[in-house]
């Protein structure tokens, strides 16, 4: 490893430090392929997500409360709910119950950090910067409320543990008379429930 290489180390940690202490990484993360960092690098993703992909991989993080997602996986979700292909926004992490954060290439190496909310139907954009993501995420008040911190323990004790590509979402949907709390609770194959959930709110 070069100095170079080693610094960016150095500081792709340093950035993810906190992340990486409050949501601890599965033992069954999947390492990204080549092709899919060359991807994630064109479609204009900073190193320091890069970093995180490449040093730790993809899967369950805090049990499953996030979610470091294989962008490939998920890209026919994010354009179902926005309503066509746009390369310049891509997936890479989700939460527990399915809604998706993915960046978004604004061009001339700026960037945000988009959320889609499935179960309210909305889009809002936490953060312009992978750091300013970090403290979002890792903020008490955005794992109460968007990450459903304590509903997510209790779906764990109901459904149990969370597979990489399974969530656990609202049986009825919230859109459609369901509600936040624990007797409404499912667990199942995200995409699968991304495309239900979509068709439900088309009815």
């Amino acid at each position: 490893m070069g100095l170079s290489d080693k610094t960016a180390e150095i500081s792709g940690q340093k950035i993810w430090d906190a992340f990486i202490r409050e949501f601890e990484p599965s033992e069954d993360l999947t390492r990204p392929s080549e092709h899919i960092l060359g991807a994630c690098r064109s479609a204009g993703f900073p190193e320091s997500l890069i970093y995180l992909m490449e040093k730790y991989g993809f899967g369950n993080y805090g049990n499953g409360i996030v979610k470091l997602i294989d962008p490939e996986d998920y890209l026919n979700s994010l354009y179902t709910w926005l309503g066509r292909q746009d390369f310049s926004k891509i997936p890479f992490m989700m939460t527990g119950f399915g809604d998706i954060f993915y960046l978004r290439n604004l061009g001339d190496g700026e960037y945000d950090i988009s959320l889609l909310d499935i179960h309210y139907r909305s889009i809002t954009v936490p953060a312009w910067t992978v750091e300013e993501f970090i403290a979002y995420i890792t903020d008490p008040e955005t794992e109460k409320n968007v990450l459903r911190k304590d509903l997510f323990a209790l779906a764990e004790e109901k459904c149990g543990p969370l597979k990489p590509d399974e969530i656990f979402f609202f049986v009825p949907a919230l859109i459609v008379g369901g509600a936040e709390d624990i007797k409404y609770i499912g667990k199942g194959n995200a995409a699968v429930h991304h495309r239900v959930l979509f068709q439900v709110g088309q009815g």
